[in-house]
């Protein structure tokens, strides 16, 4: 019987690697596409305004909450806001919150997992990402944001290159425009993305799934935490770690530590740290995936002892 030319393992990590890079480049544009639409129609002033003062975090928390996307595909978004100068504790709050809490998520946990669950994890998401966004911003953390610098495209004229003035009508020129400054916002994190996603592969494809399964039988004082590092190096979104969730309880996880798991790979996984790397400093960065694992084991530990669920 003939080998196989490539291993399992190696293809999965090369069939993630494909696929992910695909969705992620064209989520990227098409959503830096749809906020540099919002920027040109709201201006900055206006967009300051409905991320300001205390009303800011519940906007913020709202648009998180609507947005299905996973932690890479918010960043469009995330340096959208900044380029308009919103204000930097909203801003936290939504990045903390979008790949988090989503109708998709909620409505695959209410059907899984029950209300009491799902009310405890999305009250704790909501109350941590709303704390985290009002301490960060206070502690002055909008210092360590450096935006990538917007370059001329060459692939177009300078009248479409430049940033139009809002347009009443989806014309050819302005969606040409459009693309071009989309696609050159883009061009500005491919490095990190291409380095974000290949390590994303590699761990996809190497790290059995079996591995998980072996964590149950570990105390929950100490599985909780550790479900929420392992978690880190994941990238997946909230909603399909769902299914692997019900796998992993019915193995013997408890319900927390499964839920610790999922938010540290949908809240933090180290591809999106890589790209946040491009517009975050370090010590931003580090804040960052400590809310992030705060939350996880917060609410794993919530849902544990609050709910007293075992997946036995």
């Amino acid at each position: 019987m003939n080998e196989p030319m490539f291993s399992p393992a190696f293809a999965a990590s090369v069939e993630f690697f494909i696929g992910t890079l695909g969705e992620l480049l064209l989520l990227f544009i098409l959503i830096s596409m749809l906020v540099m639409v919002l920027q040109d129609r709201f201006p900055a002033a206006r967009i300051q305004a409905l991320l300001s003062g205390g009303r800011g975090y519940l906007t913020a928390t709202a648009l998180g909450a609507i947005t299905p996307f996973c932690s890479c595909s918010t960043l469009p978004m995330l340096v959208g806001m900044l380029r308009a100068n919103a204000a930097f504790g909203p801003v936290m709050t939504f990045l903390l919150t979008s790949p988090l809490l989503n109708p998709v998520l909620v409505v695959l946990l209410l059907s899984v997992f029950g209300a009491a669950l799902t009310l405890l994890y999305s009250a704790a998401v909501l109350l941590i990402a709303l704390t985290a966004g009002v301490l960060l911003s206070w502690l002055n953390f909008q210092r360590f944001v450096t935006l990538p610098e917007l370059k001329s495209c060459s692939c177009s004229s300078d009248a479409a290159v430049a940033t139009p003035a809002p347009a009443r009508s989806f014309s050819g020129p302005y969606l040409q425009s459009l693309f071009g400054r989309a696609l050159t916002e883009t061009k500005s994190f491919l490095p990190h993305l291409l380095f974000g996603v290949l390590v994303g592969a590699v761990i996809h494809g190497y790290i059995p799934t079996g591995f998980f399964q072996q964590l149950g039988n570990l105390n929950q004082w100490i599985l909780i935490p550790i479900a929420a590092l392992l978690g880190i190096p994941l990238y997946v979104r909230a909603s399909s770690m769902i299914p692997l969730a019900l796998s992993l309880v019915g193995k013997g996880m408890s319900y927390g530590s499964v839920m610790a798991l999922t938010i540290g790979g949908a809240g933090a996984s180290l591809p999106e740290m890589i790209i946040l790397k491009r517009i975050f400093q370090w010590p931003l960065l580090l804040a960052f995936i400590a809310v992030v694992f705060l939350t996880a084991c917060i609410t794993g530990f919530s849902i544990d002892f609050l709910l007293n669920t075992t997946g036995e």
